[in-house]
């Protein structure tokens, strides 16, 4: 994937941080995080395209990951393999629905739970 790196940091010796504009189903990295739906039904949109192009095991540690453990919330992600992406994990966020109230609350708790 050619690589826009947009913003990097340390977050601890050894350990960076990037945020890249390019396509997130080539990325060669330790894990990406998708924006999924509570329930991790991923169908459609970028999560659709992660399944595709990563195949059905990631359907499937996600649907596992709902019958263990309940639907995902902001402060509780999941994560599964990258599947057949050349990532080895796929952190799966859900964020706020906006009017609800808590956004900012809510959007917080699931970037801080995604790192």
């Amino acid at each position: 994937m050619a690589e826009d790196v947009r913003f990097q940091v340390e977050v601890k010796p050894g350990t960076w941080l990037q945020l890249v504009r390019g396509d997130i189903t080539q990325a060669e990295v330790d894990a990406i995080v998708n924006a999924a739906n509570a329930q991790l039904r991923h169908g459609g949109g970028v999560a659709g395209a992660i399944v595709r192009k990563g195949g059905g095991v990631i359907q499937r540690e996600s649907d596992a990951w709902v019958r263990r453990h309940g639907p995902i919330s902001p402060e509780r992600p999941a994560i599964t393999s990258g599947g057949s992406l050349p990532c080895r994990f796929v952190i799966h966020v859900v964020g706020p629905i906006w009017g609800e109230g808590e956004e900012d609350t809510k959007l917080r708790q699931a970037v801080t739970a995604a790192l």
